[in-house]
């Protein structure tokens, strides 16, 4: 972590804004931003939080989906408790952890699955893509099972030649896909959310039958731009 990093992380308005308004992490604007476009997670929801540490996206979520609702969230870190969540300390790819995440569930069907799950930063594009991908992947094939018919699930990416084919799999599954980077995410990052709405059923997609092919270029004219009405850093 670079001196000029901490200085710049520092001097973020959304850092700035956290601590005024008492969240874990500036992340959490960017699922308030999201949420307010796409009405992923709603009063009386039941929310799956991967990658959930340090809790900002489970703050939010348990605000949204009010007491009757239910946030259960998993990730490798300890998480400080959120009231009104339920925390599974854990590695995703580990059939405990796995087992854990579906107990605290209660049998439930999930409304949406959120992921902001990250790999660790190699500073190599290629290797760090590739990473992410297979966390998205990962997110996908144990959320999507879990998700109610209409269900959503929001992953966060980085770019690459990978993006266009996860898309297209995800459009075999919901109803509605769309690629966006909310107004809290730093322009400099290459991370790219894909927010999907109307499960339709049938799981997790076949990953081979679309795989990126040599020559492909990742173009998609149905992105969703920002910055999003209303809310930006104050």
């Amino acid at each position: 972590m670079s001196k000029r990093w901490v200085i710049e992380h520092k001097q973020d308005p959304y850092t700035r804004r956290a601590k005024r308004e008492d969240y874990r992490s500036r992340a959490s604007y960017k699922l308030l931003q999201l949420n307010r476009r796409f009405r992923l997670v709603r009063s009386g929801g039941v929310v799956l939080d991967l990658g959930c540490a340090p809790g900002g996206w489970s703050q939010v979520a348990v605000q949204v989906a009010g007491a009757k609702g239910l946030v259960v969230g998993v990730d490798l870190d300890p998480v400080e408790p959120v009231e009104g969540a339920v925390f599974v300390r854990g590695d995703l790819r580990e059939p405990r952890t796995q087992d854990a995440v579906r107990a605290a569930l209660g049998g439930r069907e999930v409304d949406a699955v959120l992921s902001d799950m990250a790999p660790n930063i190699s500073g190599a594009y290629d290797v760090d893509h590739a990473r992410s991908m297979e966390l998205g992947r990962l997110a996908a094939e144990f959320g999507m099972p879990l998700l109610r018919p209409g269900g959503g699930l929001l992953v966060k990416l980085f770019a690459g030649p990978e993006l266009g084919p996860f898309v297209a799999a995800m459009r075999s599954r919901f109803e509605r896909v769309k690629r966006t980077k909310p107004d809290a995410s730093r322009k400099a990052s290459s991370e790219v959310y894909v927010c999907a709405q109307g499960f339709k059923g049938g799981g997790a997609p076949d990953w081979a039958a679309f795989a990126p092919h040599d020559g492909d270029v990742d173009d998609d004219d149905d992105d969703v731009y920002w910055p999003a009405e209303g809310d930006t850093a104050r």
